[in-house]
């Protein structure tokens, strides 16, 4: 996806938001529940039980700690450290159409990022999907809108955001990370 002027190489949005620029104003907004709401007084055990599992295993961790976990991730992207979510990501990524890249590389492309686009706002626009992958992988993908602006520059439009987790003891780490425009 890209929009006029973009580097057509590089996919817009990402989750490459941070920038000492994005001020307290960005802000992800949700047309779901937002991320890492607590959960309602009715809960029940088994509810509460699930959304804080622990467990390492991918078929046994639950869909709210996914998606805690990926509204942490593009929450960091608002972190005033720019690069901040790159500590999302395990020492080598296979990231987007750029082959396998390492963290500190992609820290460098968020920062890039950053600076292309320095107001940002993004907002999930519908429910995760969870697929389970081999070994103790998770493929999670989730719809995410955004809006970016550089001066007079502007893009806006609505992705379709993958994740591939792999979990690791208690932790989850993003071993690859794709998009492409949503329908």
């Amino acid at each position: 996806m890209s929009s006029p002027g973009a580097d057509q190489s590089k996919p817009e949005v990402a989750s490459r938001q941070s920038s000492p620029a994005a001020t307290a104003a960005a802000r992800i907004q949700s047309e779901t529940p937002p991320v890492g709401a607590p959960l309602p007084e009715n809960a029940t055990a088994a509810q509460a039980s699930a959304a804080t599992s622990n467990s390492s295993s991918a078929s046994n961790i639950s869909t709210d700690r996914l998606r805690d976990y990926v509204g942490a991730f593009v929450l960091a992207g608002l972190d005033p450290r720019v690069g901040a979510e790159a500590e999302f990501f395990a020492d080598r990524v296979q990231y987007y159409d750029q082959g396998v890249m390492s963290r500190e590389e992609i820290r460098e492309d968020l920062k890039q990022y950053a600076a292309r686009w320095p107001e940002r706002r993004f907002w999930f626009a519908g429910e995760i999907t969870i697929e389970p992958q081999k070994g103790n992988r998770l493929r999670v993908t989730f719809p995410l809108r955004y809006e970016l602006r550089n001066g007079a520059q502007h893009s806006a439009g609505k992705i379709d955001k993958t994740l591939v987790l792999e979990l690791v003891g208690d932790d989850q780490q993003i071993v690859a990370v794709d998009e492409r425009k949503a329908e």
